[in-house]
């Protein structure tokens, strides 16, 4: 066989090859595109039924603080737990919009950076909830379901000492729940639903997506070299 008919089957053999190994790229990204998809499902569901579940909690306290208006002890502390309601429900409603933004047909770099952004959001968001969420959340809302519920005044019945008392309480409290969700949130709780709770706090699942991407990031590197 003459020598260029041996180099034109060796350079077809070799094109036919590049095609394989490029193809089996592709479907090996698509498999590993598969897995990262549920875990920003799971992330987008829970955003949204917590805007749902905030949505009805302020018209709840905005009912309360309609009928209240006049008497500020009771208004003040529903307002300050309306305030933070809104801010949540806008919160969660970014986080929703930014996970269904993103589109698994764009190059991997691109998808990490998003999901990236998206984690960092989270996280920024838990802080804030966790810094403000003990104080608001606690006091407040005693005072405000104590009065709304069993028509009882806990200025009267509980006094000043334990409501500041529980206030400072929760102000300790705050590093401390950061501190448990990020390092014992695989393994606190003895049921699988209190350990999925804490993977949550501490953006988990976002977390694992990442890893994915970071993978398929390092894959399509090595696949250009």
């Amino acid at each position: 066989m003459d020598i260029d008919v041996l180099r034109e089957k060796w350079v077809e053999q070799d094109r036919k090859l590049d095609e394989s190994i490029h193809m089996n790229g592709r479907l090996l990204t698509m498999a590993n595109m598969n897995r990262t998809q549920p875990p920003l499902r799971r992330f987008a569901l829970l955003a949204g039924l917590g805007t749902l579940l905030g949505l009805m909690f302020l018209i709840i306290l905005g009912g309360f603080i309609y009928k209240h208006w006049a008497e500020p002890r009771f208004a003040l502390p529903a307002i300050a737990l309306h305030v933070w309601v809104i801010a949540y429900v806008v919160t969660s409603i970014r986080q929703m919009v930014a996970a269904f933004q993103i589109h698994f047909d764009q190059p991997v770099t691109a998808v990490q950076k998003q999901i990236e952004s998206l984690r960092m959001m989270r996280l920024r968001v838990l802080r804030w909830a966790l810094l403000t969420g003990q104080l608001v959340w606690w006091i407040p809302l005693l005072i405000v379901a104590l009065k709304e519920f069993w028509d009882v005044d806990a200025y009267r019945i509980l006094g000043p000492g334990f409501l500041i008392a529980n206030l400072g309480f929760g102000v300790v409290i705050i590093p401390a729940a950061v501190w448990a969700s990020n390092k014992f949130g695989e393994r606190m709780g003895r049921r699988p639903a209190m350990q999925r709770l804490m993977r949550e706090l501490a953006g988990y699942n976002l977390r694992a997506a990442s890893r994915y991407l970071a993978t398929l990031n390092e894959f399509e590197y090595e696949t250009r070299a």
